[in-house]
């Protein structure tokens, strides 16, 4: 965050008391200087010129959107002569404009400030500046524009008033927030790195960090307005937009956060369709609720849009409502891959009972080395190859020199210990085959050189390539087979064996989005050459293949979870023609019945939902299978699907 502070008009310098310490040391001292020759101390805006300062009493400067000269005491700084002025009784007193710029750049203030600033530059409110300094005619400006000032709002006269209660939107989990979950899972929040939580409710994502060893902090404007505000590596700004009802507050509100992210910002808010807003009340581009709360809904490329517009950045989708943008671009690297990568999205591989191996190492040592290969045993499992010192958790060294073992002497054992391990072949297959995906899907913008990649990357190569010439052929080999039809039916054929989807009249195959890194490497090259021209694809429910062209549909529904989910969304991304369209959906309207056909064949929830559907299919609604029966008419015979929709809603 940049240390300037204060607003220039002609030679002086005007300055939030708040702020004073950030002024150059001659500026502040006399600020100080002042203060004592003048005995005022509830000032709260200083003015600094050559020899002078005068100290400006404002009213209330946080609740008044143009505060109001009270009283001023100009200082000469020579002479020492004060003299004082009261505007208490003036019934037209100077007012102050622009106040974010009086302030320290992370004050929480300025999103609010700024954009009362916009909307009065938006409407024209500051067209004559030499005539708008006083009271009257600064009221007279907001009038001739039509619009009232309440608060920090200028609304149109006639419009509706609400005052929305933010903090009121703050609710308590019993689990970390799915974006947190997200990015531990992919090492986006790390222990050796720091995150922010810009907006943290009631803080129980910091705690939960916190408990566990990383380090972590957050600030909230209501349940933690003490809390730091500081540059992170990770700025997590979750559910946070979606519940500010100015437009551009909102806006300002992700510029400030992205302000304070060293390496990355991840947004995540509420989407449309997902939640019912029967009993709300449109206002402005969203809702409000009946607890005084604001709700905006997005759509998942209208967040994309929100964000890269904010930030300049491209952004990466992790969820549904959940994007990243980053500024470590060997982060980014680093995370796109592991988001195609199975081993963290899945999980490390589940340990099975330990077999006894003989370790060749003098028995003496065996039991020192022991505690060590256990630790190195599941960074295996997930690296698919033996790691390098700087990917070992320092414990794990410090225990090998406290043991006086070497770590080429600790890489031998360990060598030893997983050579013949079924699962660490595995591992390795898997990690190598995510490899693949990934280099064939970076040759679209041309293939990158290897110094450019992150260092895990270039260690992976070399252990499962030996080189990068010979990765990148193997990647573009990969890549020009996903144009093979022959080959993605036969991918497709062989998904369909493993049950990972289901095969759609229309020779489309559907599949949850979860699924896609369990597929073919060919099947998610596909997919992944439909993510480039259009997001990705976690940010949908299901996919659909063409099987006869290469077209993909990601398609996004109103609760996926529910046993007949709706299509709300289909996105159509069409690669030979390089097309991209949007289709919108009816609340209702695109049901998908019989949806086990599309879960994968060990989804714990796959069994509950075929008993749901052998009841679906008693009401003698899908004897034609040409025609699907309207959603209302299913609804209506099968009370227990009535009250599941009820419940969403």
């Amino acid at each position: 965050m940049t240390s300037r502070v204060g607003k220039v008009v002609g030679g002086s310098v005007y300055v939030h008391r708040s702020a004073v310490d950030l002024l150059p040391e001659v500026k502040s001292s006399a600020v100080a200087l002042a203060e004592r020759i003048a005995c005022v101390y509830d000032w709260n805006v200083a003015r600094i010129a050559d020899g002078q300062v005068s100290l400006l009493v404002y009213e209330s400067f946080d609740e008044s959107g143009f505060p109001a000269l009270l009283s001023s005491a100009k200082v000469g700084l020579g002479s020492g002569e004060v003299v004082y002025i009261d505007y208490l009784a003036r019934i037209n007193p100077p007012i102050l404009h622009r106040k974010e710029l009086l302030l320290r750049s992370d004050d929480p203030r300025i999103p609010k400030f700024r954009a009362l600033t916009a909307a009065a530059e938006d409407h024209g409110l500051f067209r004559e500046a030499n005539k708008i300094g006083t009271r009257k005619a600064w009221e007279k400006a907001i009038a001739d524009a039509g619009l009232v000032l309440k608060g920090h709002s200028l609304i149109r006269v006639g419009d509706e008033h609400f005052d929305v209660f933010r903090h009121k939107t703050a609710i308590v989990r019993g689990d970390v927030s799915q974006p947190m979950q997200i990015m531990l899972r992919l090492g986006l929040v790390a222990k050796e790195s720091s995150v922010f939580d810009y907006g943290c409710g009631q803080g129980e994502d910091v705690a939960a960090l916190l408990s566990q060893g990383y380090d972590a902090f957050g600030w909230d404007p209501h349940h933690a307005a003490g809390g730091p505000r500081r540059l992170a590596d990770v700025v997590n700004l979750g559910f946070v937009l979606n519940v500010i009802e100015d437009q551009r507050e909102r806006l300002e509100t992700l510029k400030a956060a992205w302000g304070f992210a060293n390496k990355a910002l991840c947004v995540s808010v509420m989407l449309q369709r997902r939640v019912s807003t029967a009993g709300q009340k449109p206002h402005r581009d969203g809702f409000l609720t009946s607890r005084g709360t604001f709700q905006k809904y997005f759509a998942q490329q209208e967040l994309r849009e929100f964000v890269e517009g904010a930030t300049g950045q491209a952004t990466l989708g992790l969820a549904p409502g959940i994007v990243v943008v980053f500024k470590d671009k060997d982060l980014e690297q680093e995370i796109l891959f592991r988001r195609r990568s199975r081993a963290f999205l899945i999980g490390s591989l589940p340990r099975p009972p330990r077999r006894e191996r003989e370790i060749n190492v003098r028995p003496e040592l065996r039991e020192r080395v022991a505690p060590m290969l256990e630790a190195l045993r599941g960074i295996c499992l997930t690296l698919g190859r033996l790691p390098e010192p700087d990917e070992v958790p320092k414990a794990v060294l410090d225990g090998a020199d406290d043991a006086h073992i070497s770590w080429t002497r600790l890489i031998e054992a360990l060598h030893q210990d997983v050579s013949d391990d079924q699962d660490f072949v595995e591992a390795a297959r898997t990690r190598r085959e995510d490899l693949l995906v990934h280099l064939a899907l970076q040759q679209f913008p041309g293939s990158p050189k290897y110094r450019s990649l992150p260092k895990s990357l270039q260690i992976d190569i070399k252990a499962f390539f030996k080189s990068h010439t010979t990765a990148l052929a193997e990647g573009r080999q990969l890549l020009f087979a996903a144009g093979d039809r022959a080959g993605v039916r036969a991918d497709v054929e062989a998904a369909l064996a493993a049950g990972l989807g289901g095969l759609r009249r229309d020779r489309r195959f559907r599949f949850r989005s979860s699924v896609l890194t369990r597929l073919p490497a060919r099947l998610r090259v596909v997919v992944g050459c439909a993510e480039v021209l259009q997001g990705g694809a976690d940010a949908c429910d299901f996919i659909d293949l063409d099987l006869e062209a290469p077209k993909v549909t990601m398609l996004t529904c109103d609760d996926a979870d529910q046993p007949v989910p709706c299509i709300v969304e289909k996105l159509r991304i069409d690669m030979a023609r390089l097309r991209v369209s949007l289709d919108k959906r009816d609340q209702g309207s695109s049901p998908i019945y019989f949806k086990s056909r599309y879960l994968p064949a060990d989804a714990p929830e796959r069994s509950v939902q075929m008993e749901f559907e052998s009841e679906l299919r008693s009401t003698g609604l899908f004897v034609d299978q040409d025609a699907e029966p309207h959603l209302e008419d299913v609804v209506a015979l099968l009370p227990s699907l009535a009250l599941s929709r009820l419940r969403a809603l």
